[in-house]
Parts: structure tokens; sequence; C-alpha cells
């Protein structure tokens, strides 16, 4: 238990930190905490539906901290978060075919996301002073269009309904890239993006957890353990965002995902 409420901080100032919505802590741990003891092995279905859980704690909790710091762009959320709330839903609907032995496919295509993850977290350590980043604003140009906006929502919540992954790990540098958007402006609008989108996927996830022959109550007792802990790491995380600076963060971070893929790709 102590295990579980651990991760639950870590993921959680994780998650408000780095605007990743904690599941790259949540979800491998998770998997080495059940699987340590052969009588309690974890199903990628059950660790999807805690994590989204989890995701909307440090979501939601992130987003306060992000509004206080004025970092949240309503003209970018407004789009945003319908559209990564029906990509959720379509993402849950595709993770559902992954059936019986097929299942172990999801931890691998996790592996493969923390990899992604570790090339924009490399990227971003050889490039720190990208011109997005230190152009005065929210953005490096023009404000985006709505339809770029829309395309950054539907990677978002599709990400987050397959695999369970807060968005930010796809939303924070899909915004930097395509919407031309500062680090700490991404960071807060993908905050909001995993707190609606991962509510929704995680209510369609939960209804599906018996069709896959899972216990509907075993996620509850790991967001029971771990939220609390999470929200006051989201709520940390958040402050220092914006005080901090994050390269040691971000070594230690690259070396945590390189170790999950591992066991992701190759344990699965």
């Amino acid at each position: 238990m102590a295990a579980l409420a651990a991760s639950g901080l870590l993921g959680g100032m994780l998650g408000g930190f780095l605007g990743i919505g904690g599941t790259v802590a949540f979800m491998p741990l998770l998997k080495i905490i059940c699987d340590a003891n052969p009588a309690t092995p974890l199903d990628p279905h059950t660790a999807i539906a805690a994590t989204l859980v989890l995701n909307v704690c440090v979501g939601a909790s992130a987003t306060v901290g992000h509004a206080r710091s004025g970092r949240i762009i309503g003209s970018v959320v407004k789009v945003l978060v319908p559209c990564s709330l029906a990509a959720g839903v379509a993402g849950v609907c595709v993770g559902n075919l992954f059936t019986g032995e097929a299942q172990a496919w999801l931890w691998r295509l996790f592996g493969l996301m923390m990899l992604y993850v570790v090339a924009v977290n490399v990227y971003r350590l050889i490039r720190p002073l990208a011109p997005v980043d230190a152009a005065p604003g929210d953005f490096a140009g023009p404000p985006p269009s709505p339809y770029a906006v829309g395309a950054v929502g539907l990677m978002t919540g599709f990400a987050a309904g397959l695999l369970g992954v807060g968005g930010g790990t796809v939303a924070v540098p899909a915004q930097q890239v395509l919407l031309k958007m500062r680090l700490r402006a991404a960071i807060a609008n993908s905050a909001v993006a995993v707190a609606f989108s991962c509510a929704l996927a995680a209510v369609i996830k939960h209804l599906w957890l018996s069709a896959h022959g899972a216990d509907a109550a075993r996620p509850w007792l790991f967001v029971g353990l771990m939220a609390p802990m999470a929200i006051g790491g989201a709520l940390l995380g958040s402050h220092l965002t914006h005080r901090v600076g994050r390269l040691w963060v971000r070594l230690i971070f690259i070396a945590f995902l390189l170790w999950t893929a591992y066991e992701m790709l190759l344990a699965a």
C-alpha cells in the first residue's frame, strides 16, 4: 500500500510539473508492484482504467495551479477539449478490441509510446531555447487556426482512450510544434485536456472491464490508495513548473522512461 501511495505522489508531481498526466509513472509502477506477487498479476485493461481516473485527478488538480498562474489559453482550450473528448471515446473502443493474448500488445504499444516520449525529451534537452519557447507571449507567431488545435485534440484524446496516456505526452509537444506555443502555456492547456478527455474515457473503459474478465472494483482500489497523493503531487508540480528549472528533472525522467520501455517491450 505504501508503494502505491508513493507511486501516486511521484506520478502526480510529474504530471503537474511536466504536463504528462502522470501515466508514464502510474502505469509501469502499477504493473511492477502487482506483478511482484504472482497471485496478483495486472492486466492492461485494469491498469488503463485505473490510470485514466488518476489522470483526471492529476489533470484537474494541475489545472487549478495553472489557472492561478494565468497560463491557460481559453481560445485553445474551447477547441482542444471537445476534440479530445470525441477522440478519447474512439481510443477506448479501439483498445477494447485487444482481448485474450492480444492484450499483451497494449503493454508493447505503451512501451513504444515511452520511447517516443524519450525522443521528445531528448530533443528538448538539445534545443532548450528553441524559438517557440523564447518568444514573447503565448505563441511564436499568429494564433493557430481552430483546425490545427482540433488536430492536437484528436491526437491527445485518442492516445488517452487507447493507452490511458494522460495526453500530455502528446498534447505538450504537439502544441509546441503545430501551434507554435510556449512550453508553460502548452503544459497548462494539456492539463485541462487531460482532465476532460480522461474523465469520459474512464467511464467507458470501466463499463467494458467485465467483458475482459477483469474485476471492475480493482481499479478503484488503486485509485483510492494513489489518488490523494497524486492530487497533492500535482498541485506541487504545477506550482514548481513556473519556478524551477527542468534539466535534472528531465534527465531523471528520461532514464525512468527508458527503463519503463524496456519492461513493457521485453517483459510483456
